[in-house]
């Protein structure tokens, strides 16, 4: 009937004050938590995408929506704590006589036995009544002979549990008490901040099966050393590879926690043909020690369990302390509502990475511009490369999101661009039969995409840019480059629209006769560069390795670094 307040799993989940993310919601959430605040406040409020504001009597209430990720942290036990007050409500508050029982300590008295038969459920709600300090922190429900408020009780609960002020931080469990009498809009708010959390720019989640997630964690370290900077935990035997744990200086309890962490060709569990085989047979990883090249399979045998004196076998938890210590120049692991991420460190961007392609004279003058300002324009002769060079480094740094979403759009510039509807949409109010539609454009989507995602760079090309007056269809951004405080206002557009930090612009222009000169507004906001490379440089972009076709990716985390 009533949950074990003291369960492991429904407990809150810690707080790491210096990650917690911004929350931005979507407009039918925005509306649904509105919706909410007015119910149970009875006056105004107004959810926007970062802050909220609540009239409580005469008194506002301003609050970050990160709020609203501390409620989903407390959501399980929001979820158990709400029974009892719905119970206590609906059948003590009103009963004189148990209420006279429970006042007197009488707990023996015949109603309140048959008001809840079962004795583990009356001894956990004796316990939630009079606050047992080993059952559950905050007020006692009693006060005298009066009964505080559900409300009250609830909220000096959760305030407890996430250790936030309860003089500064009141209203939060409040809000999560609303929450928590609204299940569905619960849900999709916790749906909503999990995808944000695991869609931020340099977050990978990793895998909820636990051999999946080890090799997760062992590809990405392989790809950034070969284990380099662990080959000295690690100890080549006949048959495996293991990690000894006492070379880790006291990092991890005393334990055979990793027992093999690869297996060798010649033991049993190598062998993709063998019922005996206990690693992935599709990838062989090489090991470098002393004078020998090792190669080995990764063990598939894996526990995901708290390490505890002596243990053995392979725990991923081991694993996890060992990367995060020997790799947190590189990446780190973190637990956030129940699933893992894998972060990358952002690494300071280097010329000396790029590939030879982007190595010209010509390549690292634009690459400059745009570190200087992120608005270039290339102009020069038609068939130099100019619009080749802005796709290449935008491939080169190119980065997805899990919807698939790309961090670059090219835009051809049309001669017939008279206003700013081909860059930022427009109000279609016949769309959606005859409800409305804002139709967005790419580069709008673009935006939004770049505003959730502020750690990856963000490019626009505007391929043949001064094919129409560039100041009639891209004032509006120019304006929004010199404020980027000022979101934009588009008639129909229901949410906030913020130019984002992150977001470079590149245009490529001819100058003929049918083209269009640049104004000096658009001068002044640009980096303009003249496209005249050497024949060496032309000749090495069009021959050079990569420039056939699409450029390769960089690895993880040289995009954050730019």
């Amino acid at each position: 009937m009533f949950a074990d307040l003291l369960l492991e799993e429904i407990q809150p989940r810690e707080i790491d004050v210096k990650n917690i993310p911004d929350i931005e919601l979507t407009e039918s959430l925005e509306y649904d938590l509105q919706k909410m605040l007015e119910e149970e406040e009875g006056s105004f409020s107004k959810v926007s995408d970062k802050t909220s504001v609540v009239q409580t009597d005469k008194n506002y209430v301003f609050f970050s929506n990160q709020w609203l990720y501390l409620a989903v942290l407390c959501k399980k036990y929001a979820e158990s704590l709400k029974p009892y007050g719905d119970f206590f409500d609906k059948k003590i508050r009103g009963n004189q006589h148990v209420m006279s029982a429970l006042v007197k300590k009488d707990f023996a008295d015949a109603d309140w036995i048959e008001l809840i038969p079962e004795q583990v459920d009356r001894e956990r709600m004796i316990k939630f009544i009079e606050a047992d300090s080993t059952y559950r922190p905050g007020k006692a429900l009693l006060n005298g002979d009066k009964a505080r408020s559900i409300k009250d009780i609830f909220g000096s609960c959760i305030l407890k549990k996430i250790a936030v002020p309860d003089a500064s931080s009141a209203y939060l469990g409040n809000l999560i008490y609303y929450l928590a009498k609204r299940p569905d809009l619960y849900d999709r708010l916790e749906k909503e901040v999990t995808f944000q959390i695991g869609n931020a720019g340099n977050a990978k989640k990793l895998s909820r099966i636990t051999k999946d997630c080890a090799r997760q964690i062992i590809d990405v370290i392989y790809n950034i050393d070969k284990f380099e900077k662990i080959k000295s935990l690690l100890d080549i035997n006949e048959k495996n590879v293991k990690v000894n744990i006492s070379r880790t200086g006291g990092l991890l309890p005393a334990g055979n926690f990793l027992r093999y962490l690869f297996a060798r060709p010649n033991s049993d569990l190598y062998a993709g043909d063998s019922d005996k085989a206990r690693v992935f047979v599709d990838k062989e990883y090489t090991i470098s020690f002393e004078t020998e090249n090792v190669e080995c399979r990764l063990t598939t045998e894996w526990v995901d369990s708290e390490l505890v004196e002596g243990g053995n076998g392979n725990y991923l938890k081991a694993l996890i302390a060992i990367v995060n210590e020997y790799y947190k120049e590189n990446i780190e692991i973190k637990t956030i509502l129940g699933e893992r991420y894998l972060y990358m460190i952002k690494e300071k961007f280097e010329f000396k990475d790029l590939p030879e392609v982007l190595k010209t004279d010509f390549a690292r003058r634009y690459i400059t511009s745009l570190l200087a300002k992120p608005f270039v324009i290339l102009t020069g002769n038609s068939g130099t490369g100019k619009t080749r060079i802005s796709k290449q480094f935008a491939e080169y740094l190119e980065w997805e999101s899990d919807e698939g979403k790309k961090n670059w759009v090219i835009i051809p510039v049309g001669a017939d661009w008279t206003d700013n509807t081909k860059i930022l949409g427009y109000y279609n109010p016949l769309a959606e039969d005859g409800n409305g539609k804002y139709e967005k454009t790419k580069i709008v989507e673009l935006i939004e995409e770049a505003n959730r995602h502020k750690e990856i760079p963000y490019f626009v090309i505007l391929d043949e840019m001064n094919l129409s007056h560039v100041e009639r269809y891209f004032s509006d951004f120019l304006s929004h480059m010199e404020t980027p405080d000022t979101p934009f206002e588009l008639e129909g557009y229901t949410r906030r629209l913020d130019y984002p930090e992150n977001m470079f612009v590149v245009g490529t222009v001819n100058i003929d006769e049918t083209t269009y000169m640049f104004s000096p507004k658009v001068l002044d906001r640009a980096n303009v560069i003249e496209f005249k490379p050497q024949k060496e440089d032309v000749f090495k972009v069009f021959s050079a390795a990569g420039t056939v076709g699409k450029m390769v990716p960089v690895n993880d985390g040289s995009a954050q670094a730019f």
